[in-house]
């Protein structure tokens, strides 16, 4: 079904990056660095809405997030499952893992992605990418499914270095912010996202999930269209419509793919033990 690829595709790119850090080259970075939480995030997956013109009729599913100060960077922890009915009564299962770590001057990223496809089948990536001096561009390199390598265009970002780039955007009221990053994903592992500005709340503003990790602290709502690298094509391959806290917590996501959208709604959440990084 076209529907269950595309959701393979699209809902990794937008957790790659909407998982929401780096410094060099990015104004601001230290700041947000400061301010980030590692933490671990369990979302509950449901169906939101089904369009008129599409077919799933029902939807559920987990994804499991962390996302840790490192000291020499940042890693990234995901694991998601999603189970799809639709109208006709079939029933899809599909799911993938992504480990990614990237540099803390945000020019290196490493990441491993499998995908369970909804035949059973699963498919690797693996790969490393390097920048060179901020805005420069550089390399990725794909180690499987086969060795190959890929021009990374100039002004691009790895999705932490992104990450801390939004935030900064959103506190300044620079929005909106359209940026070219790599994460890996899909057939090239390239996209560009446009970052639009819906609300600035007030620190302490109450949000859906309440947690003493989440109180006091600022937020923003905000709408990010992902689009793939072939100009011709003028719509988003996905949107997303989610509040994102000053410490990187995001809560309140809706996961739009044309004909229908998921709704993830925050479970858990714990902080993860700092790493007693040493000044530099």
């Amino acid at each position: 079904m076209a529907f269950a690829r595309q959701a393979v595709r699209c809902v990794c790119w937008g957790w790659l990056v909407g998982a929401l850090v780096s410094g060099v080259g990015v104004p601001g970075a230290a700041e947000a660095a400061a301010g980030f939480l590692s933490h671990r995030a369990v979302y509950d997956l449901s169906l939101a809405k089904s369009r008129s013109s599409g077919s799933v009729i029902g939807a559920s599913g987990r994804l499991e997030f962390e996302w840790a100060d490192v000291c020499t960077g940042w890693t990234i922890s995901q694991r998601t499952r999603v189970r799809m009915t639709t109208v006709e009564g079939q029933v899809f299962d599909f799911g993938w893992t992504l480990n990614a770590l990237e540099g803390r001057d945000g020019r290196s990223y490493r990441f491993f992605i499998r995908r369970l496809n909804i035949d059973g089948s699963s498919e690797e990536l693996r790969g490393k990418a390097l920048l060179g001096e901020a805005g420069e561009g550089g390399v990725a390199a794909f180690s499987a499914p086969e060795p190959r390598e890929l021009p990374l265009p100039k002004g691009t970002l790895f999705p932490t270095a992104h990450s801390l780039l939004l935030m900064e955007a959103a506190r300044n009221g620079e929005l909106p912010l359209w940026v070219t990053v790599f994460d890996g994903s899909g057939d090239t592992g390239l996209f560009g996202i446009n970052a639009a500005l819906s609300e600035t709340l007030p620190a302490g503003a109450p949000g859906r999930f309440d947690s003493p990790l989440l109180r006091g602290q600022a937020s923003w709502r905000l709408h990010l269209a992902y689009f793939g690298m072939d100009e011709t094509v003028a719509e988003p391959e996905h949107e997303q419509a989610l509040r994102l806290y000053a410490n990187g917590v995001v809560d309140e996501m809706l996961l739009d793919y044309g004909d229908f959208v998921l709704r993830a709604d925050l479970g858990t959440l714990e902080a993860l033990p700092d790493p007693g990084c040493k000044p530099e």
